[in-house]
């Protein structure tokens, strides 16, 4: 049976590392290893910082993450009702490109698809709703 963790938070800076270590225990307590536990960790701070800094633009707002576990997968839901967000048009980073030619940033939707084996979102009733799935191993957790 899945367990779900639920967090409403404002979104500003300081609420960060309250969101991302209250995901961090309710995975530890589960059992999952410190790899899955660092990926989902990053993944959930990439996700609620463009959420903060690109998405309100230092607007008040609200995030609401949800974070529901099993033995074969763990899911992150991120729902905001900052401006529309297309998850496609960001460009993947050049790496080939000299450090003087690269932009500042860029590296948050690139690192969720790397440490994630899902990510979808889509723009429905006003809000951005961003969705995160991380395989696990079936003897990892619980």
């Amino acid at each position: 049976m899945p367990e779900t963790l639920e967090l409403n938070v404002k979104a500003t800076i300081e609420n960060i590392s309250q969101v991302t270590g209250n995901i961090e225990d309710f995975l530890r307590r589960k059992g999952f290893t410190d790899e899955t536990v660092f990926d989902v960790r990053l993944a959930v701070d990439e996700a609620i910082t463009n959420v903060i800094q690109h998405g309100y633009d230092g607007k008040e707002g609200l995030i609401q993450i949800r974070c529901e576990v099993s033995i074969k997968e763990i899911v992150l839901v991120v729902e905001d009702s900052a401006k529309p967000f297309n998850l496609s048009s960001v460009e993947e980073p050049r790496f080939s490109d000299s450090l003087e030619k690269r932009q500042i940033g860029g590296l948050g939707v690139y690192l969720i698809k790397k440490k994630m084996d899902q990510v979808t979102h889509e723009f429905k009733n006003g809000k951005n709703i961003l969705t995160m799935k991380k395989r696990v191993a079936t003897d990892e957790a619980f």
